[in-house]
């Protein structure tokens, strides 16, 4: 049949818009009977037809060409780490049975009255199991006399001295003339045989002197020599580990930012430019081991997730309708998303390392329920370029190679390191500030070692006994008087901003005194010889507080460990010492009678 054509438009006009249609529509409403939807919204179970009927409603038979992970074979490379070192000390063999952080951290001792009695009082306590306490007591006081210089500040010090000076001797000498060689003996063995003790008492005594330097050695752990870790002038702690040259390629790490207190996987950055070797390589080095484990996936569940079956209750313990979804909430987005449309479809695999092992996966097999197996490569392995790499828990290249460039590594480091440990109250703290009004960084020591063996105020030990004379105006009716410049407390130890050699617009801060103050009496900016420097960024606007303390941990072994380390913690602020140079100031005039 031919097309009829529209006499009004000229065109051709089709037969089927030619035939009128009437179209209509019924809308199909529920009738509820009744007002309450309680019921409804209960599921209740009606018999099993009906729940099969529920369950192809919500789509749980419809099937997906998709196999669910059955087992996984995850292949890793460990590397064993066998050296340390501390700072710019020659490197030393690591003992992983000892906690990294003591290791690092660690420092001598300081000879101090509280030391002395401490050890004294367990030695008198040795002497009295074997009955000697009241024939060698006074000879041991004889011999290690406790003089101990106590500045008359320290109140808890002089009440210490005063009720020990003549029951006790110094103990920090004694062990220190037990650990001290001399002829093939020791200094204390010696000594025994220049007084002409019995032989049976000297072999007791030694003994004894064993045994109290076994007791000082379980309570605190000293480092072998001086520890140079901490590095005065960033005011931070710096070492290096490596493994065996002879693996395939040396890993070196480097923490040359660590502030103290916890060590984890990323306080290490890899170079792959450094190296290190010891004086004496062992013949045995640890070997590189290859470690292929298999696992069953098991899937991932978090607080809030919706569940994946119908007839499962969610825990109510995330909201998702009350997620900000406001055009910059790009990041809340993906999180609804990852929970609500892709929740089930993570898998989590255990894979148990040793500590002390610098670990690196190559790779991961997954077999699904069709028996496909599935080759996941390590995150940033891919050939995209390299602003597109990305990868979590693994160790930043530092200094990489023109070839790592093109790669990224996949290394992560478990540390021997402590997950809990007691710390005690600071035996010192020192808060550096900037006072820009004086253009200089102040070191205040809020605490100060006592010779009691705990911090004290570093305002009460500033305190100075002898007060300067009072002002005494000159004759005549002069109504002002020039003052040169205030001072500070003797806590306030000032460090001036200097050039750094060869430029003319950096600075560092050296290490000063105030005239006439007794200077530094903590350990922390004491103990740097001059000249002492602090580069210029380590202290900010906010400051930063530095502090020692012991600290007590248990380790995997279940041996005690207690030492003394140091923390950096932000400051308070920025502060003012009233520090101020040639003032003309009024003379107060006496008043007429």
């Amino acid at each position: 049949m031919p097309d009829t054509i529209s006499p009004v438009t000229g065109k051709i006009m089709l037969d089927e818009y030619r035939i009128p249609t009437i179209t209509a529509y019924n809308r199909l409403e529920p009738v509820p009977r009744s007002k309450d939807p309680d019921n409804s919204l209960k599921a209740d179970i009606r018999d099993a037809l009906w729940m099969l009927t529920r369950q192809w409603q919500y789509g749980e038979f419809r099937g997906e060409d998709a196999g669910s992970a059955v087992t996984a074979q995850i292949l890793g490379e460990h590397t064993p780490i066998d050296r340390i070192q501390l700072g710019d000390t020659d490197p030393a063999v690591y003992d992983p049975g000892k906690p990294l952080e003591a290791t690092v951290e660690a420092e001598t001792l300081t000879d101090n009255l509280f030391f002395a009695v401490q050890i004294a009082r367990y030695f008198i306590r040795l002497l009295k199991m074997k009955s000697l306490d009241t024939q060698y007591t006074d000879k041991f006081i004889a011999r290690y006399p406790l003089n101990f210089s106590i500045d008359p500040n320290d109140q808890d010090g002089l009440q210490l001295n005063l009720s020990v000076q003549t029951k006790l001797f110094n103990g920090s000498t004694l062990l220190s003339d037990i650990q001290t060689p001399e002829g093939g003996s020791t200094k204390f063995a010696n000594w025994l045989q220049s007084q002409g003790f019995p032989a049976s008492d000297q072999t007791t005594l030694n003994g004894l002197a064993k045994d109290l330097t076994d007791w000082y050695n379980r309570n605190y752990f000293q480092p072998a020599g001086d520890n140079k870790a901490w590095e005065s002038s960033q005011l931070e702690y710096k070492f290096d580990i490596a493994s065996p040259p002879e693996t395939p390629g040396q890993k070196f790490l480097s923490a040359d930012q660590f502030y103290g207190g916890h060590l984890d996987w990323y306080s290490f950055d890899l170079d792959s430019s450094g190296s290190m070797s010891l004086k004496q390589e062992p013949s045995n080095p640890p070997p590189v081991k290859e470690n292929l484990v298999s696992f069953i996936p098991a899937p991932v569940s978090f607080k809030g997730m919706p569940s994946p079956r119908y007839w499962t209750m969610d825990d109510s313990q995330l909201d998702f309708g009350k997620i900000d979804a406001s055009p910059t909430g790009l990041l809340h987005l993906l999180m609804a998303e990852f929970a609500l449309v892709y929740g089930n479809d993570w898998f989590m695999l255990p894979y148990p390392l040793p500590v002390n092992t610098l670990c690196e996966i190559k790779g991961l097999i997954v077999t699904d329920t069709f028996g496909e197996n599935t080759l996941i490569n390590p995150a940033g392995s891919g050939s995209e370029n390299n602003w597109q790499r990305w990868a979590m828990f693994h160790q930043t290249d530092v200094n990489p190679s023109a070839a790592d460039t093109q790669t990224t590594n996949h290394l992560f480091y478990l540390c021997p390191s402590i997950t809990h440990s007691l710390q005690d109250d600071p035996l010192e703290e020192v808060n550096f500030l900037r006072d820009e009004m004086a253009e200089m960084v102040w070191a205040v020591e809020n605490r100060v070692p006592s010779q009691a063996g705990k911090g004290v105020s570093g305002d009460a030990m500033a305190l100075k006994n002898i007060q300067p004379p009072p002002f005494t105006p000159a004759p005549g009716n002069a109504a002002i008087r020039y003052i040169l410049g205030t001072t500070v407390p003797d806590n306030w130890i000032p460090f001036i901003p200097v050039h750094i050699s060869g430029s003319i617009t950096e600075i560092r801060f050296q290490r000063a005194a105030m005239p006439g103050a007794k200077g530094a009496l903590g350990r922390i900016i004491s103990e740097t010889p001059a000249p002492y420097y602090v580069n210029e960024e380590e202290i900010p606007r906010s400051g930063i507080l530095v502090s020692r303390s012991f600290n007590r941990t248990r380790w995997i072994n279940g041996k005690t460990f207690l030492w003394i380390g140091r923390t950096k913690d932000a400051g308070t602020g920025e502060g003012w010492s009233n520090l101020k140079f040639d003032q003309i100031v009024p003379i107060q005039q006496p008043e007429n009678s």
